[in-house]
């Protein structure tokens, strides 16, 4: 049996209120909130944040694949899903690519993992996508984006989402797009697109992978789509053959916004929240062409279901202006600031700062961070042994700075005690006032740090554990 044996998402806490983009340009929007990546936030880190939520408590040593889903990477040309292996601890010998070119790439790589282990060349594997598409400023698309990112892990052990068949479906069709030169995301004939694009090639996908499942439509028991909107998966369902009202999953838009490559994983994580063993599932994605998969739930759903995705949109925090938006997003520019990190200094303290391993004395046990000769608690001298800091803590200390050259104040820094050992002095990011507080439970974070040199420096960060 090869399936999905985990899965994890994971949403901005900074929200827009459509209601201000109506106020900025005077024009009509869907009402509702969109996610928004923070000013240190990006595809990178967003699509780290879902591995670790879909990782858990699994060992990531078990892994032996990992691609990467983006149109908005943060880079064009650099191994995203390298340096994401790499924060999550994954083993140097691990299988990696990055996919990109339409929304339609998370679902390609989650169908490249299963039919890698499928086909028995992989043993396990694992799927980030994340995007934080930028629409034009009082374009129709600015106000239907969100941010946010989702990880699937596949194996043949401890599935709870069998695989049961698949289907794609390619042909050259301009709707959606984004050349080489532009940031923003255009679109075309939206009327046409979505019904002699979306609408007649996603119909095609979702009744080829039922056919050859031999599955008649009324047997799903939901239809994850990712679409550009919510009439158009509607649609879409009707033309298949399907009970929208019945069977489709519930767009995000009206809470998150439409989430590029991640929204079909997002959706299915959705399914999973509440699908019985026995139930076919199947999510399609749209992209010059389509994709499709037809899953059925395991008698193991029950006892590994994913944490809702209530749960991961929960205390957000709302941006006060539309102005504060495009800041966060970067349309307005803030002052860089940071010296360049070398790639000989990246290399020798690799393993420390992105892996995060600090030293454990074997004298007294005392775990320390950065990595030291000597121990600062019974001062013996080379008897430190590499340990793996965990990824929880409490704040220890901290302190509000309001004059520090960062782009967003004021920052908060703090001392923060891990789980398991280790002391580490960290920016504070995603904190509403009064999240920070001596003894406040807070977990790490890979983000941007700042840019120097023409390139970006990522770290960690500690932020609010919400629960």
């Amino acid at each position: 049996m090869v399936g999905i044996t985990r899965i994890g998402t994971y949403f901005p806490r900074r929200r827009l209120d459509r209601a201000l983009i109506a106020k900025a340009w005077g024009t009509r929007v869907p009402a509702g909130t969109r996610t928004v990546a923070g000013l240190d936030e990006d595809a990178l880190t967003m699509a780290t944040d879902a591995l670790l939520a879909c990782l858990g408590d699994a060992d990531p040593a078990a892994f032996d694949a990992l691609y990467f889903a983006s149109t908005s990477s943060p880079y064009l040309e650099k191994q995203v899903a390298s340096m994401i292996a790499t924060a999550a601890d994954l083993r140097r010998d691990i299988v990696v690519a990055d996919l990109a070119g339409s929304v339609r790439a998370g679902l390609a790589a989650l169908r490249a993992a299963l039919d890698g282990v499928r086909a028995a060349s992989l043993r396990t594997a694992l799927v980030a996508a994340a995007d934080a598409r930028l629409g034009e400023p009082e374009s129709e698309l600015e106000p239907l984006l969100g941010d946010g990112a989702a990880s699937v892990a596949v194996g043949s052990e401890g599935v709870v989402a069998e695989l049961v068949s698949a289907a794609s479906v390619a042909e050259e069709f301009t709707y959606l797009w984004r050349t080489d030169e532009q940031r923003t995301l255009r679109v075309s004939e939206t009327r046409f697109g979505t019904s002699h694009g979306y609408v007649r090639d996603m119909a095609e996908v979702i009744g080829a992978a039922l056919r050859k499942a031999e599955l008649p439509p009324a047997r799903v028991a939901r239809l994850a789509l990712g679409a550009p909107e919510p009439r158009a998966a509607a649609e879409a369902a009707r033309r298949a053959g399907f009970d929208p009202a019945r069977q489709l999953e519930a767009s995000l838009l009206s809470e998150v916004g439409l989430l590029g490559t991640a929204e079909p994983l997002a959706l299915l994580a959705r399914s999973l929240e509440t699908a019985a063993p026995g139930d076919f599932l199947v999510v399609a994605a749209y992209g010059e062409g389509a994709d499709a998969l037809v899953l059925r739930a395991t008698e193991r759903l029950p006892a590994a279901r994913p944490r809702p995705l209530a749960d991961r949109l929960a205390r957000g925090i709302a941006l006060p202006s539309y102005e504060r938006y495009l800041r966060a997003r970067g349309v307005l520019p803030s002052e860089p600031m940071g010296e360049p990190v070398t790639a000989m200094i990246e290399w020798k303290e690799l393993r420390q700062d992105v892996r995060l391993y600090g030293s454990r004395c074997e004298a007294c046990g005392l775990v320390q961070y950065p990595q030291a000769r000597v121990c600062s608690g019974c001062q013996a001298r080379d008897r430190m042994q590499e340990h793996k800091l965990g990824k929880r803590g409490s704040v220890f200390t901290f302190t509000i700075d309001n004059l520090a050259p960062v782009p967003e104040h004021p920052m908060p820094m703090a001392v923060i005690d891990l789980d398991g050992g280790g002391r580490l002095y960290l920016q504070v990011t995603d904190a509403a006032e009064g999240d920070v507080k001596v003894g406040a439970p807070v977990e790490l974070t890979f983000r941007r740090l700042h840019e120097a040199g023409g390139n970006r420096n990522y770290f960690w960060k500690a932020r609010p554990r919400l629960t």
